[in-house]
């Protein structure tokens, strides 16, 4: 797994040590750098346009010979972006990403649909916070150690089909989802494991983890 810590909200010292440690390399994206000094973390490359790490970070980054990739500010891809085209040529399979999400919903957006390159590339990518886990199903997803969390739907197509969910209060089987009816919300999971299983489109997921 390889680890990309973005600039959103920063995620829990706890939980960005613990993937950490399970991570073959950790890439942070501008100021995702600081949130990885503050907890503790040394990344293994940093990239992006520079314009929200702060002098003090950029500093200790130095001092410890990381590898830093800048880019302009006028620039067509994102920080996060950046990071998991580099996540992708360096060989990764299945990405974690961190402080995805936060206040500007355009780029919790704009990070969603990364995940989208990251399948498009045969990467299993996951968005990860405090309180929950964002992934996309295109064919099969096992959720395990769920029982009794939350979880949301939604179609990131226009329109998903042969949906079948097994081991949720409310399942389905070959149904269909459309963006404008999101009926997919807020059903729970209630078997360990549940499964999921998409015939065509893509379904975005999002799990509960407290």
């Amino acid at each position: 797994m390889f680890l990309i810590v973005a600039g959103g909200e920063p995620p829990g010292k706890e939980l960005l040590r613990r993937l950490a440690l399970e991570a073959a390399m950790i890439i942070a994206a501008d100021r995702g750098a600081g949130y990885c000094l503050d907890a503790g973390v040394t990344p293994q490359l940093v990239v992006g346009d520079m314009d929200s790490l702060d002098d003090e970070s950029h500093e200790r980054l130095i001092g410890l010979g990381i590898e830093m990739k800048r880019f302009s500010t006028d620039k067509d891809r994102t920080d996060t972006g950046i990071a998991l085209d580099e996540a992708i040529v360096r060989g990764a399979k299945r990405v974690d990403i961190l402080g995805a999400i936060g206040d500007r919903i355009d780029h919790t957006l704009a990070n969603i649909h990364l995940m989208c390159t990251a399948l498009r590339n045969g990467v299993a990518a996951r968005i990860i916070s405090d309180t929950q886990q964002v992934f996309l199903v295109d064919s099969h997803e096992t959720i395990k150690g769920s029982w009794g969390r939350t979880v949301s739907f939604l179609p990131l197509t226009e329109k998903v089909e042969g949906i079948t969910l097994t081991g949720f209060v409310y399942e389905l089987e070959h149904a269909v989802m459309e963006i404008g009816k999101p009926y997919g919300i807020s059903n729970v999971v209630k078997g360990d494991p549940a499964f999921v299983k998409v015939g065509k489109g893509v379904l975005l997921a999002v799990l509960s983890t407290t």
